[in-house]
């Protein structure tokens, strides 16, 4: 029996650099993500080792989309990861929309600050290291008309030759401050048209 799941054009979400993402056709909240240059496997064999480690390491994903494994498609190899939706069904939106549009900012200025303290914290009680972050990989899930949070879903792992980080938590912290840090400011620079931004950001570090 050929248990190839087959994926058409219809299915397609967005890419990134290396892969595909397409929905899964018989799973409503799951999304199968695809290489598509020869520059992704290393990638993609790091970030589901990663996953893999965290799974063992029987972590909350509250702030990572979860890893169901691999299936095979007729466009090779693929991995199966939650589809992250808002709750009225719709695929939710990136960080970085939210923060490029002022409108969308002062509409969710509130949620996007508890929101950002809360990824935060969650990456430093979880030890989930990045490779970077960037408000492109991020989504931000309206859980009600009242509750949001951030979601990772892409740039997970470790690239450190020795990755001592994964395993002890106080080099995973100081890790996680160092990339955090970095995202924080990279959001100032990416929305200097937006005036609300450097606020924002100033409320974030504020107690964190």
């Amino acid at each position: 029996m050929d248990n190839t799941i087959q994926l058409s054009e219809k299915d397609y979400i967005s890419r990134g650099l290396h892969r595909k993402c397409y929905h899964h056709p018989s799973d409503l909240n799951k999304c199968i993500k695809v290489n598509y240059n020869d520059g992704a496997e290393e990638e993609t064999n790091r970030e589901i080792a990663y996953y893999k480690h965290l799974i063992r390491r029987n972590i909350s994903f509250e702030a990572l989309a979860k890893y169901y494994g691999s299936v095979l498609t007729n466009y090779g190899q693929g991995h199966v990861f939650e589809l992250i939706r808002d709750y009225d069904g719709k695929t939710a939106t990136s960080l970085e929309k939210y923060l490029a549009d002022e409108k969308l900012t002062q509409q969710y200025y509130a949620d996007l600050v508890i929101s950002l303290k809360n990824l935060k914290s969650a990456l430093l009680k979880n030890r989930i290291i990045t490779m970077t972050i960037k408000s492109k990989n991020i989504l931000f899930q309206h859980l009600s008309a009242d509750k949001s949070r951030l979601i990772i879903i892409d740039n997970i792992g470790n690239s450190t030759l020795i990755p001592i980080a994964n395993y002890i938590s106080f080099f995973a912290k100081a890790k996680i401050e160092r990339t955090w840090q970095r995202f924080l400011n990279s959001i100032v620079k990416e929305n200097s048209n937006n005036r609300l931004i450097t606020r924002l950001v100033d409320e974030v570090k504020q107690s964190s």
